[in-house]
């Protein structure tokens, strides 16, 4: 029975007729939603952050789990919340949190990201507990409500000694991730720190009238969108008939490049874009926006990087032809030589190519530095981050690296 949902996943992905949901759950909870319930200082959100070992339904979760805040930050408000990367099965919860009564309450939901599973999750602790950090909660499946008892004890800080980059694919994870948001797309942007990213890759192409957009495959397909009486590529089409026509097939629309930097700029914590370029004629618009984009983080005093990715040998030629290319912050899947030769700041092999040590060690004795992608069984994700000597990794299992990196003894 446990194989059942994998199964039904495969054919409907086949059929490319329908779509399988893991949905976000109904997460109205009266205690928390009552009046007098406010949110937290920025002092009580740090305390909550670490490693916390689980006591009770540790076989549905595993023994520890590593809570980290994230926000989206919106025009007039910003929203924060708790994410708990837990060790066994890919699974997570996502809460938000607010205090009444002498209590901090923690509301959201938990999933596995290997099957559809998921639900309502709540959780309560003692405002003045001080050190003795026990959140006591329990959790449903889908929109029952909670039941089934979970306990959270503190146990040890975040490991945070070596910086790492944890890079989301296609802006926090495929569309068959079944998570509740559109692969490419804003939404997901807004979701990738939640799931435990500090940066992403994202999927660059070009419309027929110049403007750089996110979007992976070649065509207008029915795995990426709605039904719809466009077809074909990217390219043979404008924007603006983009934006009437197609609906992304899990919500919102194609973005523009210059709205999905936007808000990796304005609404979220993220660190790192890597810009994977679909064709060499995006190069020249891909980086004008970088160069723009990078000016607005320099004047908010905002770290954030973003690099034009250089896949291929015709994009490789393209981006050499940019002014003084040598100073444009790149990144090269192509062999070493080829990286050094577009003076690139990162050189990323594919993970079937091992752990890479002496180039990658020769690459990092040059002052750069190295990715690997992309990495998503669960024991490759753990060998590669604490074997071999990569400084970020590209994963479609982003709550399963931000375990591997902050709960590193």
């Amino acid at each position: 029975m446990r194989y059942f949902p994998f199964v039904f996943l495969l054919f409907a992905f086949a059929s490319c007729q329908e779509i399988i949901d893991a949905p976000v759950p109904n997460l109205a909870w009266s205690e928390f939603d009552a009046p007098g319930a406010k949110p937290l200082s920025a002092a009580e959100r740090k305390a909550l952050e670490g490693i916390y070992a689980i006591s009770i339904a540790d076989d549905d979760f595993g023994k520890e789990a590593a809570l980290k805040w994230s926000y989206v930050a919106d025009s007039s408000d910003t929203t924060h919340y708790l994410s708990f990367f837990c060790r066994e099965d890919v699974r997570y919860f996502i809460c938000q949190a607010k205090k009444r009564n002498g209590k901090i309450l923690l509301n959201g939901y938990w999933r596995n990201v290997e099957n559809t599973k998921t639900g309502k999750a709540h959780f309560t602790l003692d405002a003045n507990s001080g050190d003795s950090l026990l959140l006591q909660g329990a959790y449903g499946l889908f929109d029952d409500e909670p039941e089934k008892g979970i306990n959270f004890r503190y146990a040890r800080p975040l490991n945070t000694a070596k910086p790492y980059l944890l890079i989301a694919h296609r802006g926090g994870g495929r569309n068959n991730d079944l998570l509740p948001a559109s692969e490419n797309s804003v939404e997901m942007i807004r979701l990738a720190s939640q799931l435990g990213a500090n940066g992403i890759e994202i999927d660059v192409q070009l419309t027929k009238d110049g403007v750089p957009v996110l979007f992976h495959d070649a065509n207008v397909n029915d795995r990426l969108t709605t039904k719809t009486g466009i077809h074909g590529a990217i390219d043979s089409y404008t924007w603006p008939e983009l934006q009437q026509e197609v609906n992304l097939k899990r919500g919102g629309k194609i973005p523009s490049l210059k709205e999905a930097l936007d808000a990796v700029l304005t609404q979220t914590p993220l660190q790192f874009v890597w810009l994977d370029c679909k064709y060499e004629t995006v190069i020249p618009s891909v980086r004008k926006l970088q160069e723009e984009i990078l000016e607005k983080a320099k004047a908010a005093g905002r770290e954030l990087n973003i690099v034009i990715g250089i896949p291929d040998e015709d994009i490789l030629k393209r981006f050499v032809q940019l002014p003084g290319y040598q100073n444009i912050p790149s990144l090269c899947e192509l062999d070493t030589a080829k990286a050094s030769l577009a003076d690139a700041d990162f050189w990323a092999p594919s993970w079937t190519k091992g752990h890479e040590d002496e180039a990658v060690s020769a690459v990092q004795a040059t002052g750069k530095k190295s990715l690997v992608w992309t990495v998503d069984i669960p024991d490759k994700i753990k060998e590669f981050m604490y074997e071999a000597k990569f400084n970020g990794i590209v994963t479609n299992r982003p709550t399963m690296a931000a375990y591997y990196y902050y709960a590193r003894p």
